[in-house]
């Protein structure tokens, strides 16, 4: 894909830039006048969910992008949560962001959704998370990368039921680990500021609802996982039945069928008594947590005037809600070693179903080797294809990590080139923003000559690049600019 055009509109300011097949320099002499901005309105022109800047409502904005791509010239308008495609005096409208996909598959000729999903994860290098995106994350708002999901995409490996799980997983492990740390904050304030803003009475039956919830959640997700194995048992011996086998020994012919098989309805019967048991108990505990709700309702009314009396600022009210916070950290803790394990297993699963024989691995890490190589970083690369899945940030930082995750984004784009059968751009924010000097900038720029020299290139900075075309940006993204 090449971006000949882009055209913005807000209120009376207009900007018509068009662009270099090759290097593009989008300038300003100092920060914060709009660079970002402008790479941001870019791909929100190609339909992408991109989070307002600062300032800046997208809804006062509209974008017209002309792109070419396999022999054609694509028109692009964006109004809202409307995309009104033209190509070869055919038009089509496309509602975000459920047909963003669709309308990404229509322009690149290209079907394969997972890919599709991943491609910003690096072609896009944003200012903020872009220069420590290695392999997965956020890439920028609720965009997320998966060098797992891409793989897995790249050689049709069907893995959806394992990514929701790793994701459920990953929920929770965060929500265990918040609640740890606003257990602590809660308790540095109880002890700062004691009965001030708490009794022991108060305080007792908070934490009590605090542990009857924590149980039912953790009894809610053993029931889930129950119910799972019994549904999956029952349609084991719904099939076993309707195929009607029997077996034969000498003249005594047997059917096969759930009440023939040895211990089927025993190991049923268990698991539908185990899931009665919990059901109980849930209903048990939501009643235990009703009475204490109600003591505390109680309470919180008698003791109503008071508060009136006193006359509590907003500030006063948030340290008493922080100091009556109680959260059994045992508890948490189990649950969030218990997390942790199972997405550790879960990772390991997934990693493991897409190496088998996944000729992808091996082509990225070799790209990702030549080009560590370019830019001096490969001696902080393990040798052995698995380094691709790396989750070892903390070794690398600064200028190290940024061009190792360069170095990832030119391989990705590589191999995802030949997948599309296609030529990506790919957009750089503030490349020497962060801890790069003269000489790494030159290694990025020698890569980017000797890799990229026949991609399009976009550079947002406040130095210079070497480029075919600089586009400045005075004091604002959108102000009046023409050609």
């Amino acid at each position: 894909m090449i971006i000949k055009k882009l055209v913005l509109k807000e209120c009376m300011e207009t900007n018509t830039d068009e662009f270099s097949e090759k290097r593009n320099l989008i300038y300003s002499a100092t920060n914060t006048k709009g660079k970002s901005t402008y790479l941001r309105l870019l791909f929100y022109a190609l339909g992408y969910a991109i989070p307002n800047m600062k300032g800046v409502s997208y809804n006062n904005i509209s974008t017209e992008i002309t792109f070419f791509e396999k022999n054609n010239d694509y028109i692009v308008k964006r109004e809202g949560d409307l995309l009104y495609l033209n190509v070869n005096d055919n038009a089509m409208i496309y509602t975000l962001p459920s047909e963003h996909l669709t309308f990404l598959s229509y322009i690149f000729g290209y079907d394969n959704i997972k890919v599709l999903k991943n491609l910003l994860g690096f072609i896009y290098v944003d200012q903020d998370k872009g220069w420590s995106l290695l392999n997965r994350g956020t890439v920028i708002g609720k965009i997320k990368f998966s060098i797992e999901e891409l793989l897995s995409g790249l050689n049709n490996i069907d893995i959806d039921n394992m990514l929701e799980q790793k994701s459920k997983l990953q929920l929770d492990k965060d929500k265990y680990m918040a609640m740890l740390n606003i257990q602590e904050l809660s308790e540095q304030v109880y002890e700062r500021n004691g009965e001030v803003f708490i009794s022991n009475v108060e305080k007792e039956l908070t934490e009590k609802i605090a542990y009857c919830n924590l149980k039912i959640e953790n009894a809610n997700q053993s029931l889930k996982e129950l119910n799972s194995v019994i549904l999956k048992e029952k349609q084991f011996y719904d099939y076993i039945d309707a195929m009607c086998l029997s077996v034969q020994k000498d003249d005594v012919v047997i059917p096969v069928n759930r009440d023939t098989l040895v211990n089927s309805t025993a190991n049923y019967e268990y698991l539908k008594a185990r899931r009665s048991i919990i059901v109980t108990d849930i209903e048990r505990l939501k009643r235990e947590r009703s009475v204490f709700e109600v003591k505390l309702r109680d309470y919180e009314m008698k003791n109503m005037q008071i508060t009136f009396f006193n006359d509590e600022t907003k500030d006063v009210i948030i340290n008493k809600q922080l100091a009556t916070l109680n959260i059994d950290q045992k508890i948490v803790g189990q649950l969030l070693d218990k997390k942790k394990e199972e997405l550790k297993q879960v990772k390991s699963s997934i990693k493991n179903r897409i190496k088998n024989n996944n000729s992808y691995i091996t082509k990225i890490y070799d790209y990702v080797l030549k080009y560590a190589k370019l830019l001096g970083v490969d001696d902080k690369m393990v040798y052995k294809e698995d380094y691709i899945f790396t989750s070892d940030l903390k070794s690398m930082s600064g200028a190290v990590l940024q061009k190792m995750v360069f170095a990832f984004k030119v391989a990705f784009l590589k191999v995802i080139e030949e997948s599309m059968n296609t030529k990506l751009f790919m957009v750089l924010d503030s490349p020497k923003g962060k801890e790069l000097d003269d000489e790494n900038k030159l290694l990025i720029e020698r890569l980017i000559h000797e890799e990229l020299k026949n991609n399009q290139i976009f550079i947002a900075s406040i130095y210079e690049f070497n480029c075919e075309k600089k586009i400045e940006i005075k004091e604002h993204a959108i102000e009046n600019r023409g050609i």
